[in-house]
């Protein structure tokens, strides 16, 4: 029992070494794992809604269950219902093999996902910033931030905001 345990929290802590952004050419060079990106993710729910506890411990994990799945891009997921349903089944048995609560997928997770990924973007590609949805991208990040009453915030966050 403890091995399994053991092993199950090995899985976890490896879960952050999958990589992002593999399918986008403007950013792959970036090499940015889900362990960074899980960290970005909850420094910015800490400071964008401190009395938020579970949001923390889903911005932290939220991405453990890409482990033998892969981080598969919003846009493609998008496109493609079928492919969507099937990642987020592979995801969901993911979380449950692994004894983790899966995250709700509330505004403010999305808010600060999206936000993180952005972020990221803005600082390793800048010149990418004007084109392939990432305008788009900053129009959805006002709009959420806006109706969660987090823009002053989110302001403090981007330098182009």
């Amino acid at each position: 029992r403890t091995k399994g345990k053991t092993m199950k929290i090995y899985k976890i802590w490896l879960s952050g070494l999958v990589r992002r952004w593999h399918s986008n050419p403007d950013v792959v060079h970036t090499a940015q794992t889900n362990a960074q990106h899980q960290w970005g993710c909850a420094i910015l729910a800490i400071h964008l809604f401190p009395d938020n506890h579970r949001l923390l411990i889903d911005a932290i994990t939220h991405d453990v269950a890409e482990m033998g799945v892969g981080d598969v891009a919003g846009p493609a997921k998008g496109r493609d219902p079928v492919l969507r349903a099937a990642i987020e089944a592979a995801e969901s048995a993911n979380f449950l093999a692994l004894e983790l609560i899966e995250p709700g997928k509330t505004q403010e997770l999305r808010l600060i996902d999206q936000l993180e990924a952005y972020l990221w973007a803005e600082r390793h590609a800048p010149q990418t910033m004007v084109s392939d949805g990432w305008p788009e991208l900053l129009e959805d990040i006002k709009t959420m931030s806006r109706h969660l009453r987090v823009y002053d915030k989110v302001c403090g966050c981007l330098k182009n905001f």
